[in-house]
């Protein structure tokens, strides 16, 4: 990527181009930006944009994503081929997480939230093993809070947890004060940004006023918004200052941090073209030889000037065109080049942003009406764009939500996944462009943390290699052990998957008795066999493979959005509502005890075979599914009496042939037999399928009652019958054991921990005869699809069908071009 800098000496005004001198810091000034250069090339930035369904979930629920994973130019990267995702509950414990892959800096999945989660405050983040060069504070983090729509009446109905504010109490209320560019220095003229924060880490609305220790009143303030605000002062020699906070109808005084004797003041403002930056100097640091001035963005120098110090107040003035969009870091150096002035501020290039529209076919629909939409994406040239898109559709009486709150691509990429700490409303800064906003972003960078370097390590090239590289795959490694347990140095290792006609590969040990497979393009679940022999074929070897934990330790807890609160409840209301309805249509049974019931005729009571439920060649219940937890084309190898399984080669290396999809196929057809999951036909309903969500399973092998599905049912049928959620299955399922990592008769049969299962959204098609339309459909999330790719002329299709609700649907777009440019939109069709 072009890299652009522009390096200035500044004199009485004039702009001089720097390769016309050949003062000092003109070389220290080149000689910081090639090791800021080396740096970023040694330690490649990149983050991660997921993109969700929607904002909240309950128990039960498949959370969808769609991930892209950029550069630091917001480019897709090419780098890492593997994204984990970590579902954290409020106490920092990780628990669930799942490895999923990236192609060209894009990926999708889903993790279904099990009956077991317990309702709370939860957040994801998602990171790449680069990433964690950086730290945690840089991964995606996004709160997300899960509820419980079975939860009892009395608990369903509690009112959501009131914050300090609303309570009433102020006494835990945080106020920090923080000067523009880091210091106040005496009898210079100085910004003084603030922000309050409660006990739950939310933001509070304060005022007050600063005295000095005379106590005469100096500067007065009021925060804008979440908090935050700002205020002018100057101090004065031999004074210290104390802000009054008011607060809820109570005051509490704070210290002002104390100023320097001497220094340097850093501020730095913005006009609609340029970036106007004013450096002003105690008197005494005349004539003390050059200071330099720095901005960069994302480790890149994007600009560099230099002045000489013979005047106490200096400014330049820097078109917005020489940055990107996002956030520049202008760092201000003395003569003997130490970082002595820091400050952050945002630059805006709306124009620039992808243009995303939507047409739908009709303004107005009916239920269950199909649906069809058309993405039209320009550049801000009108140009079309190809570019990688995702889309979500909502019902929003289900789903109501407020913009400000999202966590949008744009407020993620080019805000947040550059700063350290909570942002509290990310999106409420883009969702209008005006001075107010402005302000506001600003005094939220004046208060907001940023550190991925040390200046002193790039001055003196001492920072240490990235400990975290790319990974391009998951592979399998271990130690064997003598029956001693000393290192077996020299054994024979031989890996086989019993997958297809099996995979065979062989290694010897190191020295240390290590061994190591390279990437498996396999998911998770694929089982393997490792056998082990010495140099003289003995196996009374003992096999340890290493445990695939990308787990990191727990993560700080995120404050309880409490507007989120309140929106759930409406969600849950709602879910609480289609339970009731499907009761109520008696397509629901109740709980019932093991003793009283059938567990065949449990399981496929709402199966909606045209045979009939349960008049099928074999059936299976969730019962015979214990202990499998792959997807259902992995746990009924095997076990279908005449139907063998074929690996789907049409899909790809990484999803097709082995380890990727498998096919059924009737004994003696050729032609996959036909999936139905819950009355809709599903091509790969088999491997996008987990067995812990099965009741049953019923064949039809051909011929018979397989001849009432007519041509879907030549080759055969198998028809899948999902849990119900008010059946408490785990009544009657067994404790599985788990084979143990060691094993001294050197042969040992283990699980790989690969890539999570991509799953198809569900939507249901009201055109197929086949589609069960009894069901009322109360969906949500009425129509996700992560896989957008628009073509030459910039557009893409989309067909889905509505469901039984009324009202505003929600249609957002999010994505990219190959440049960079990101894109949103956010459109509202009309169901009657």
């Amino acid at each position: 990527m072009k890299k652009l800098i522009y390096i200035l000496f500044i004199f009485s005004g004039l702009y001089v181009k720097a390769q016309e001198t050949a003062k000092p810091a003109n070389s220290k000034i080149q000689g910081l930006t090639t090791s800021l250069d080396n740096f970023s090339e040694k330690t490649p930035v990149e983050k991660v944009h997921l993109h969700f369904d929607k904002p909240y979930y309950s128990v039960g629920d498949t959370i969808w994503m769609k991930a892209y994973v950029v550069n630091e130019s917001n480019e897709l990267s090419s780098l890492s081929k593997l994204l984990h995702i970590d579902l954290v509950n409020d106490n920092g414990v990780v628990k669930t997480s799942i490895a999923m892959p990236i192609t060209k800096g894009l990926g999708w999945g889903a993790v279904t939230l099990s009956d077991s989660l317990q309702e709370g405050n939860y957040h994801i983040r998602a990171y790449t093993n680069i990433m964690r060069n950086f730290g945690p504070e840089y991964f995606f983090d996004k709160a997300v809070k899960i509820g419980n729509a079975l939860a009892s009446s009395q608990k369903a109905n509690a009112p959501a947890t009131t914050n300090n504010m609303q309570a009433g109490r102020s006494t835990g209320v945080s106020v920090n004060f923080f000067p523009e560019g880091g210091e106040l220095v005496n009898n210079l003229t100085s910004k003084v940004a603030f922000k309050a924060i409660g006990p739950d880490g939310l933001s509070r609305e304060i005022s007050g006023y600063v005295v000095d220790q005379n106590n005469q009143q100096i500067a007065t303030f009021r925060s804008e918004h979440a908090g935050m605000g700002a205020f002018i002062m100057q101090p004065a020699p031999g004074n210290t200052y104390t802000a009054v906070v008011k607060f809820n109808g109570s005051e509490k005084r704070v210290e002002l941090p104390k100023a320097r004797t001497q220094g340097f003041v850093l501020t730095v403002s913005q006009n609609y073209d340029n970036v106007v930056v004013n450096i002003n100097a105690s008197p005494g640091l005349l004539q003390n030889g050059t200071i330099a001035l720095l901005g960069q963005q994302n480790n890149m120098v994007r600009y560099a000037a230099a002045k000489t110090l013979d005047h106490i107040a200096f400014n330049t003035v820097i078109p917005k065109s020489k940055f990107s969009e996002g956030i520049v870091q202008f760092t201000l150096f003395s003569p003997d080049f130490q970082p002595v002035a820091e400050r952050l501020v945002f630059i805006h290039h709306p124009g620039n942003h992808l243009k995303v529209d939507v047409v739908a076919d009709k303004r107005d629909y009916k239920k269950r009406d199909k649906v069809h939409l058309d993405l039209q994406v320009t550049d801000q040239d009108g140009k079309p764009v190809t570019g990688a898109f995702s889309l979500a559709v909502t019902d929003e009486t289900k789903v109501p939500y407020t913009e400000a709150d999202e966590k949008t691509i744009f407020s993620n990429l080019l805000l947040t996944a550059d700063l350290k700490g909570y942002v509290e409303q990310p999106n409420y800064y883009f969702t209008a462009n005006n001075a107010d906003k402005d302000g506001q972003l600003d005094n939220l960078l004046l208060t907001q943390g940023w550190r991925r370097f040390v200046w002193k390590d790039i001055l003196s090239n001492t920072y240490p290699p990235p400990a975290y590289q790319a990974e391009t795959g998951m592979g399998i490694s271990g130690r064997v052990l003598t029956a001693g347990g000393k290192p077996a140095a020299g054994a024979k290792v031989f890996l086989l998957f019993n997958i297809g006609n099996g995979i065979l590969r062989d290694t010897i040990t190191n020295s240390d008795g290590r061994f190591n497979f390279g990437n498996f393009p396999f998911r998770r679940g694929v089982s393997y066999n490792v056998s082990v022999r010495d140099a003289k074929g003995n196996k009374n070897l003992k096999v340890q493979i290493d445990k695939q934990n990308y787990l990191l330790p727990a993560v700080n807890q995120l404050p309880d959005e409490q507007q989120n609160n309140n929106y759930l409840a409406t969600y849950l209301e709602n879910s609480r509502a289609r339970f009731n309805q499907i009761k109520k249509e008696g397509l629901l049974n109740k709980p019932v005890e093991l003793k009283e019931v059938d567990i065949k005729e449990l399981a496929v009571k709402n199966s909606g075979s045209m045979a009939g439920p349960g008049n099928a060649d074999q059936v299976l219940t969730f019962l015979d599914l214990v202990g499998c937890q792959y997807d259902l084309s992995r746990c009924l190898q095997g076990r279908l009496t005449g139907v063998r399984f074929k690996p789907d080669t049409s899909r790809g290396a990484l999803w097709g042939g082995l380890g990727g999809y498998l096919l059924p196929y009737s004994r003696g057809f050729d032609t996959p037999m036909t999936i139905i999951i819950d009355g809709i036909e599903r091509e790969d309903g088999l491997s996008s399928t987990m067995s812990e969500d099965v009741a049953s399973v019923e064949v039809l092998r051909g011929g018979g009652a397989a001849a009432l599905y007519g041509l879907h049912g030549s080759n055969g049928v198998i028809i899948i019958t999902t849990k119900r959620a008010d059946i408490d299955y785990t009544a009657f399922e067994v404790e599985r054991q788990r084979p143990g990592y060691y094993k001294g008769d050197g042969l040992a049969k283990y699980t790989f921990g690969g890539y999570d299962l991509r799953r198809e959204f569900y939507s249901p098609d009201y055109s197929n005869r086949l589609t069960n339309t009894q069901l009322p459909d109360l969906r949500s999330t009425i129509y996700w699809k992560p896989n957008i790719i628009t073509n030459s002329q910039g557009k893409a299709g989309i067909d889905f069908f509505n469901a039984d609700g009324t009202g505003n649907y929600r249609v957002i777009v999010e994505g990219l071009g190959p440049d960079g440019k990101l894109g949103r939109q956010v459109y509202n069709y009309t169901v009657k």
